[in-house]
């Protein structure tokens, strides 16, 4: 079993960026947004929202820059909610069109596959979407990704939005010589577009 590839579980913060990107690419964010933390706990519809740091006080006021910075869930799920929770399948198809929810195909056994839930899981037997799903979602919980497919959407920021399937040897060798090469293959020519692909770099630098 490699952990790497079989494990489905919740990616939490790291599924952040995925989320901020989805927001910056439809238009409603920009990284100088502001919003406001609070102290560190805001009620989400019923339900506490923390940030780490809420036995300190929260950030208060922080723009979206710094959201991602201090990995802010108010900040990030107070957003996502705000925009999409009218149509959170919205923000759902944002995220498959970056492919995060392909399968890899790789040629290790037991991968496992994403699973991004949707408003039409309601319909599904054993499957809910609640209100609270979608700002949930948005700070990677309720949603099960391998570890290797979180890091092949990372590669694909840094390499100017081509999601390629993740590449682990150059060829095969007989006898010391080159008898075959392995070829890159390209799940996404391009996530998003390079605005909100160089607003996300800049956010991650920082």
């Amino acid at each position: 079993k490699n952990n790497a590839v079989s494990d489905m579980m919740e990616p939490g913060s790291t599924f952040k960026t995925a989320s901020i990107m989805v927001a910056l690419e439809d238009g409603y964010i920009t990284p100088d947004q502001l919003v406001d933390t609070k102290n560190g706990v805001y009620m989400m519809h019923g339900r506490p929202m923390k940030d780490h740091n809420w036995h300190r006080g929260g950030y208060g006021v922080i723009d979206v820059t710094r959201i991602l910075e201090v990995s802010s869930n108010i900040g990030v799920s107070f957003l996502i909610d705000k925009y999409y929770k009218d149509n959170p399948q919205r923000f759902v198809d944002g995220l498959k069109r970056m492919s995060i929810d392909q399968p890899l195909n790789l040629q290790i056994p037991g991968e496992g596959t994403p699973d991004i839930k949707g408003p039409e899981d309601r319909k599904k037997v054993g499957r809910y979407f609640a209100k609270t799903s979608l700002p949930w979602m948005s700070i990677g919980y309720e949603t099960q990704v391998p570890p290797l497919n979180i890091l092949t959407f990372y590669n694909a920021i840094a390499n100017d939005g081509c999601m390629v399937k993740p590449l682990f040897t150059e060829g095969y060798q007989r006898s010391g010589v080159m008898v075959d090469t392995t070829e890159v293959e390209v799940i996404n020519p391009k996530i998003y577009s390079d605005k909100a692909l160089n607003y996300m770099r800049g956010i991650l630098e920082g």
